[in-house]
C-alpha cells in the first residue's frame, strides 16, 4: 500500500504534475490582471514550465514570482512593443480589407504574411527571455530567427492555437468549454506542451556540458 502513495510511483508523479499545473495556472491568471504585466507573467510561466519539462522540480509559486521579478522590465517592454505592432498591422489590414481593387488584395496578403511572421516570433520571444540572459534586441532577433529555423515546430504550435481559435469561434458551447478549461489549467498546460518543443530547440543552442577526461593510470 505504501508503494501506491510513494512519490516514485509514476501515477503519483503524474498527479503531482497535474497539481503543479493547476497551481501554476491560477498564479499566472492572477498575475495578468494588470494587463501591462502579461509579458512578465508569460516569461515566468515559461520559466516554470520549462523547468517542469526538464524535470528540475521547481517551486511553482516561488519560482514563478522570482522569474516574474527578474524579467519584469525586459518582458514588459517586449509585451508593449508586441501590442503596438499587432494593433498597427491589424489596423492596416482592416483598412486594406475594406478597399476594392487588386492592389489592395495584394497589400492585404502581404500584411497577413507580416502578421504571421510576427505571430511566430511572439511564440518564441518570451520563452527565450525565460531561458536566456540576453538583451531585448537579441531576444527579439533570436525569436525571428528561431521561428524560421525551426519552422516545423512553429507550424505545429500554429496548428494548436488555430484549433483553439476555431473552438472559440465555433459555437457558444465550445467557447464556454475553452474558457472553462483555460481558467482551470489551459494556460499552464499550453505552456507545458509548447515548452516540450522549446526544450528540444534550446538544447541545440545551449552550450554543451564538458565531460571530464578520465584520469590516466600508469
Amino acid at each position: 500500500m505504501s508503494r501506491l502513495f510513494s512519490l516514485e510511483n509514476p501515477f503519483m508523479q503524474f498527479l503531482s504534475k497535474i497539481c503543479d499545473l493547476l497551481i501554476l495556472n491560477v498564479v499566472f491568471i492572477f498575475s495578468c490582471i494588470p494587463l501591462f504585466t502579461i509579458g512578465a507573467s508569460l516569461s515566468a510561466l515559461n520559466t516554470v514550465a520549462l523547468k517542469m519539462v526538464r524535470q528540475e522540480e521547481p517551486y511553482i509559486v516561488k519560482g514563478f514570482f522570482k522569474a516574474f521579478a527578474s524579467n519584469f522590465k525586459q518582458s514588459t517592454i517586449v509585451w508593449l512593443l508586441c501590442v503596438v505592432v499587432f494593433v498597427f498591422f491589424r489596423y492596416d489590414y482592416t483598412i486594406a480589407s475594406s478597399m476594392q481593387g487588386d492592389v489592395f488584395r495584394i497589400i492585404q496578403l502581404l500584411l497577413l504574411m507580416i502578421i504571421l511572421v510576427f505571430a511566430a516570433a511572439f511564440l518564441y520571444v518570451f520563452p527565450i527571455i525565460a531561458h536566456y540572459i540576453c538583451t531585448t534586441k537579441q531576444a527579439i532577433r533570436n525569436a525571428f530567427l528561431m521561428s524560421l529555423a525551426h519552422l516545423p515546430y512553429t507550424l505545429l504550435m500554429f496548428v494548436y492555437f488555430a484549433v483553439i481559435g476555431f473552438l472559440l469561434s465555433f459555437s457558444t458551447t465550445t467557447f464556454g468549454f475553452v474558457i472553462g478549461i483555460s481558467m482551470i489549467c489551459g494556460f499552464s498546460v499550453t505552456a507545458f506542451l509548447c515548452c516540450i518543443l522549446f526544450n528540444r530547440i534550446f538544447k541545440k543552442y545551449d552550450p554543451k556540458e564538458e565531460t571530464e577526461e578520465p584520469a590516466q593510470t600508469e
